[in-house]
């Protein structure tokens, strides 16, 4: 596969004032997302809820909790962590034994994470990606279905990246009803704005409406300590005759020439 994918959208947190890169070498504190613009006002007055969300980059920052490495236990390697953040993730699979690969578009999150000893790419999930259809498992963590602002294309990018026998990891918003793509602006305690950015919300009913175009079925959802994962598993891809990739062991891709 060679070019990119459509167009990378601007990246989240980041231009401007980079609150995203200054919270991250600070290792803590919080980062408002909020609509933008008219966009604000419309979202404001249409009861959607759908308004400000505040980060803890501390959590980020982190190591893993125990119901993200429990998680992560449920999955095969190799694992692709898209939008990767600083690492906590990386880091708990490499600690299971999982052979894992980051992506991310901040440079700060991936020298983060590469400081762990984790492997991380500064790319776009909408560039090439190394080992495409070879990963048996995808993680859409922290808010990450949000990236690009369309659930819908970002799902089916997910699903050119999984081998037909893989596990796509999403977590969506609590609000089962929530479905809304919009602009954005973070915006850190010292009051430092991004430049705008397409982002996404979207519930388990907003998830399952789109999953079967791009590819997928949503075979479990799990709601624990106030958070909703859902399992995607791919279906079958005509263009794969006997649905099958060639997939290494645990832990470990097959070679590719991605």
């Amino acid at each position: 596969m060679t070019g990119l994918i459509g167009t990378p959208p601007r990246a989240f947190g980041q231009g401007m004032n980079e609150p995203y890169a200054r919270a991250l070498r600070l290792g803590g504190g919080t980062l408002t997302l909020r609509p933008h613009g008219a966009v604000a006002a419309a979202v404001r007055g249409s009861g959607s809820g759908a308004g400000e969300v505040v980060f803890d980059v501390f959590g980020w920052c982190s190591e893993a909790s125990a119901l993200e490495r429990n998680l992560l236990q449920g999955l095969e390697g190799p694992v692709l962590d898209i939008g990767c953040g600083p690492g906590r993730l990386l880091s708990a699979a490499r600690s299971l034994g999982l052979t894992a690969l980051g992506i991310d578009t901040s440079a700060e999150a991936v020298a983060l994470a590469c400081s762990r000893g984790s492997r991380a790419l500064l790319q776009s999930v909408f560039w090439p990606v190394p080992q495409a259809g070879n990963w048996r498992s995808a993680l859409l963590l922290d808010g990450n279905i949000g990236i690009g602002g369309n659930v819908g294309r970002l799902l089916r990018r997910s699903r050119q990246l999984i081998t037909p026998q893989g596990t796509l990891l999403v977590e969506v918003d609590p609000d089962e009803g929530m479905d809304v793509a919009y602009h954005a602006v973070l915006e850190d305690l010292d009051g430092n704005l991004s430049v705008p950015f397409a982002w996404a919300r979207t519930g388990r009913a907003g998830l399952e409406s789109r999953a079967a175009a791009a590819g997928w079925a949503v075979s479990a959802t799990e709601r624990v300590q106030g958070r909703v994962f859902c399992r995607l598993s791919p279906l079958p891809d005509p263009a794969r005759p006997g649905g099958r990739a060639p997939v290494g062991g645990r832990g470990r891709p097959a070679r590719s020439n991605a």
